[in-house]
């Protein structure tokens, strides 16, 4: 046997077509800090705004591969990777073991448009 053609084929691969990006890229993280004081109390607040949009959070489970098979609640440290379809700009900003969250280029006139290949590489 080939040790290196058990591991390749030892790792699960999936095809998503056609994935519809509507996420939009935050270019800034802004953390800030501002004080109130009231005539009892004083209070000092922590928070953080991202500005330029909201990624799209995807789940695993609520994908189809190109076949028609529902993908698994879990994927043991995966690799998602962008085949683009159309000019729109799109990126995978965070993975997970159940989903992930990708986003297109700010400022965009249409959606992103993509294949999806989902490797599982743990």
């Amino acid at each position: 046997m080939n040790i290196t053609l058990d591991y390749l084929r030892g790792r699960r691969v999936w095809l998503v077509k056609n994935f519809c990006v509507w996420g939009s890229y935050s270019a800034i993280d802004f953390i800030f800090i501002c004080s109130e004081t009231r005539t009892n109390s004083k209070r000092i607040i922590f928070n953080r705004f991202d500005l330029g949009g909201y990624a799209q959070e995807v789940i695993f489970s609520s994908l189809y591969d190109f076949k028609g098979n529902q993908l698994p609640q879990s994927i043991k440290s995966p690799k998602v990777v962008t085949l683009p379809k159309n000019e729109t700009i799109c990126m995978v900003t965070e993975e997970n073991d159940n989903g992930f969250k990708i986003v297109q280029k700010s400022g965009s006139v249409e959606n992103g448009l993509v294949d999806l290949l989902i490797m599982e590489m743990g």
